[in-house]
């Protein structure tokens, strides 16, 4: 026994000496090509997650394994591999040209800055995540040329930005095309994305946008996210934690002030010649004199007035502000985001888990958002020929809102009057304005509620496989699936409010009487949507570098489908406010609906670029589209783009002629996109070119019978919007990048709108028109972007401003013959009118 005990041990230690002797400590210093030291450079064993990065001075050390291989990495740096053969290695970093230009996403790709001949912008992800905008689209504000979003509300989950890139083009709908890791028009759109997973956007305002055919008319913006870098796992967690108030609040009067105005209204009903002795009757007896004899008592004595103003008696004579009563100071906002990123040279992952919680600015508000999102990027290399990306992402977003709408709450604010107590002294609420409003009960839940809550699954697949024996072919296969499940309850329930009634209690203090208000019952109103999109892609691309001469070529198809179905439930008479589930509710005047659609798409799209040495610049985009909301004549449309640039710098007289000018590039494009969003709901006037039909009910045989009749007349001279869109661009660089530039100008001319005849035929003929493709409009206008960065002891800082302007005008729409001028809106800008 203690001849094997001892044997044991003897392993045990050979074990250990063996292992360290196939492993060693090393370390050195990495410099760059200057002989400065490079800090942050990744420092990996190939094949491992074992790594570590340099200090700020360039050292590093890490033990390696005997035949071990060390891979260093870093941007704007040439990626080296080495085998260590002694206990120090020193390293010199080369400059990796090509990665110190920065990259763009474009159509199906992306591109060097510099070679980019659309007009395109960008902004990186790091930089949107600096902002407190809890949506998406309110931090694009500002920081883009030609891109404007105008946020028309606060409401938390509402509070997204319409964005137009170079203003409005078409009588319809003028929304751009969003894409999300290549996969168009996602469930959800942009707003409620995490900053924190986007590694860019990308906007393309011109002909750059053709690749996307009919929805393109618009412009596109592409998101691209983050994925994992290779190295060891690092854990990184952020939090935004705000508050917001309204900018601007009207100030209203007080009860004296205004009581006072309601005797000055009393006054004005008097002959002029009375109104100062009036006035000052009103202010000193409160009663006046006539000369006629008459006695004229002001509506509030000055008494009254006063007990108004200095809040002696609150019972009685109220001050009520009805904003302070029913919105707080400041309403708070947070962000949490936890991201996991690593992996090998392999395989790299990202995981990240993000939550929202914003509040509305009602006091005790039933208004409110939470949003719970995670998302999973997956990329592997199987093999030197295949890799594969995938990625997931799953989102939740909680929306409970009052019954009534922002709008109507704040009318009741304004309508307040200020010598009615939003709450009496003992804490319950006062009278109500009208019809029960009183604004301090409804933004509660003290009125019910109205739920909306969106649960998203998203995901999309890549293998990219390249063509063995042909360098620079490589064939794509893509695929995406959405999910969208959303469940909206609306729960409506009388209130009680509290008015005076007659006499008084043992305190003194008026008598209150409870008042139900609002519907006479509870009712609820219940509704679930399940929507399911799914798309099939595959793109071959060629790349290639022939000496001076470079050639791009692209050429792919997509298939899109979208399936959906809805179902809405509606009871009252609830046996209880404390009961919101449908059992529970009364079989008398209950209902309930439902229906379904589907819809399809089938495009196949191209592009061919060319290069002579990034200096003579050009490309051809394509696209040839088919919606299924046209008929099979007019359902398909060709949507080319032609972009070309000359880079005037890279020509030697420029470089002799004007030396400080690092980079000038002289670009323009024309092309024709579409656009088949014709309306801001599509399925308003989806399938017009088909018969529809309706119901109707008959009494046959003492029974109520269904029919079914004709309610539409097919209308098949329908096609797309067709927008002619031209752009013309000079962008640079001077003092070694320091100044940087960009200017355009641009034309967007919409044809074939799809519009309703409806001005020029009377409305005696009783005729319901349809759409026809009569519209036109011009777009037209500039933009710049300039701005200074720079560094200087590891400082950096960057320093721009950016501008534009767009005038659209209707060249034709319809309108009624003999209008005077004044009425007439052709030659004008869309949706504004002559007032004098």
């Amino acid at each position: 026994m203690k001849q094997k005990l001892l044997l044991l041990i003897v392993l045990f230690w050979t074990s250990i000496g063996f292992t360290q002797a196939q492993e060693r400590n090393v370390s050195g210093v990495v410099k760059d090509a200057n002989g400065g030291p490079v800090p942050g450079v990744s420092v990996l064993v190939k094949g491992t997650t074992k790594g570590t990065n340099t200090d700020g001075e360039g050292n590093f050390k890490l033990g390696v394994p005997t035949a071990g291989i060390l891979v260093f990495s870093a941007i704007g740096y040439v990626k080296q591999e080495i085998t260590p053969t002694s206990t120090t290695v020193n390293v010199s970093m080369e400059p990796d040209v090509a990665a110190l230009g920065e990259v763009v996403v474009v159509g199906y790709g992306t591109q060097k800055k510099e070679a980019v001949v659309g007009s395109v912008v960008s902004v990186k992800g790091a930089e949107l995540a600096k902002s407190p905008a809890l949506n998406l689209s309110n931090s694009l504000a500002g920081r883009l040329p030609g891109i404007t979003a105008v946020n028309r509300s606060g409401l938390p989950g509402g509070d997204g930005s319409t964005i137009r890139i170079r203003g409005s083009n078409t009588l319809n709908n003028n929304g751009a095309l969003i894409v999300i890791d290549g996969i168009p028009n996602r469930a959800g759109g942009l707003d409620r994305l995490n900053p924190a997973d986007i590694e860019s956007i990308s906007v393309l305002k011109d002909a750059a946008a053709a690749i996307y055919g009919s929805r393109a008319a618009n412009g596109v913006i592409l998101i691209t996210t983050k994925r994992g870098k290779a190295g060891k796992p690092e854990l990184s967690y952020s939090l935004n934690q705000g508050w917001s108030n309204p900018t601007v609040l009207t100030d209203l009067t007080n009860a004296a002030q205004y009581t006072g105005m309601l005797n000055d209204l009393d006054i004005y009903a008097l002959p002029t010649s009375e109104w100062a002795a009036a006035n000052q009757a009103y202010k000193t007896t409160g009663s006046f004199t006539r000369p006629n004899g008459t006695i004229r008592n002001a509506p509030f004595s000055p008494q009254a007035i006063q007990k108004y103003a200095d809040g002696s008696d609150p019972w009685n004579f109220p001050n009520t502000d009805w904003f302070a009563s029913t919105l707080k100071n400041w309403s708070p906002q947070a962000r949490h985001n936890l991201q996991l990123n690593g992996g090998t040279e392999n395989f790299t992952y990202l995981a990240s888990l993000g939550y929202q919680n914003q509040d509305a600015n009602y006091i005790q508000s039933s208004t409110g958002y939470k949003q719970y999102d995670m998302r999973l990027n997956f990329d592997a290399k199987i093999n030197k020929y295949v890799t594969m990306t995938l990625g997931v992402v799953g989102r939740q977003e909680a929306r409970q809102y009052s019954t009534q709408s922002p709008a109507s709450i704040f009318r009741m604010l304004m309508r307040g009057k200020p010598q009615e107590p939003a709450f009496w002294p003992d804490g319950r609420p006062g009278p109500d304005i009208e019809n029960g409003q009183n604004p301090v009960v409804i933004t509660t839940d003290l009125a019910g509620y109205n739920r909306d809550t969106r649960n998203y699954f998203q995901s999309n697949g890549q293998l990219d496989i390249k063509v063995p024996g042909v360098e620079g072919l490589k064939l794509s296969m893509n695929a995406a699936i959405d999910n969208l499940s959303q469940n909206n309850k609306n729960w409506l329930i009388p209130w009680t409010l509290f008015q005076k009634g007659s006499g008084v209690d043992a305190n003194g203090n008026p008598n209150l009487v409870a008042a139900r208000r609002g519907p006479a019952d509870p009712s609820l109103n219940q509704a679930n949507i399940n929507q399911l999109n799914i798309l099939l892609g595959t793109v071959l691309s060629y790349d290639k570098t022939f000496g001076n001469h470079t050639l791009n070529l692209l050429a792919g198809t997509n298939r899109e489908t979208i399936k959906g179905d809805d179902f809405s439930a509606f009871r009252r008479f609830f046996l209880s406010t404390s009961l919101d589930q449908m059992f529970a509710g009364g079989d008398l005047q209950r209902n309930n609906n439902g229906s379904a659609f589907e819809t399809a798409r089938l495009n196949y799209f191209g592009r061919v670029g060319y290069n002579f040495k990034e200096k003579y610049l050009a490309e051809f985009l394509w696209r040839y589209d088919a919606s299924d909301i046209f008929p099979q004549e007019t359902r398909y449309g060709f949507f080319p783009g032609i972009m070309a640039g000359w880079v005037i710098s890279e020509e030697n007289f420029f470089k002799k002629a004007l030396p400080a000018v690092n980079f000038l590039k002289l670009r323009g494009s024309i092309g024709q996109l579409g656009n088949d969003q014709i309306a801001n709901q599509p399925r308003d006037i989806s399938y017009q070119y088909l018969s529809t039909y309706g119901f109707r009910s008959y009494i046959l045989g003492n029974a109520e019978a269904k029919t079914l009749f004709e309610a539409r007349i097919p209308n098949t001279s329908i096609t797309w919007e067709l927008a002619t869109n031209s752009n013309l661009g000079l962008e640079g660089q001077m003092f070694n990048g320091n100044v940087f530039f960009e200017f355009d100008v641009f034309s967007n001319k919409r044809t074939s709108i799809l519009w309703v005849k409806n001005a020029s035929v009377p409305q005696s003929t009783g005729l319901t028109l349809p759409r026809q493709n009569i519209g036109e409009v011009l777009n037209k206008g500039w933009e710049f972007n300039i701005g200074y960065r720079n560094q200087k002891d590891g400082f950096k800082y960057n320093v721009s401003i950016n501008g534009g302007y767009a005038q659209n005008k209707i060249l034709f729409w319809d309108e009624a013959p003999g209008a005077p001028a004044w009425q007439q809106t052709t030659g004008k800008p869309m949706f504004t009118y002559q007032t004098s």
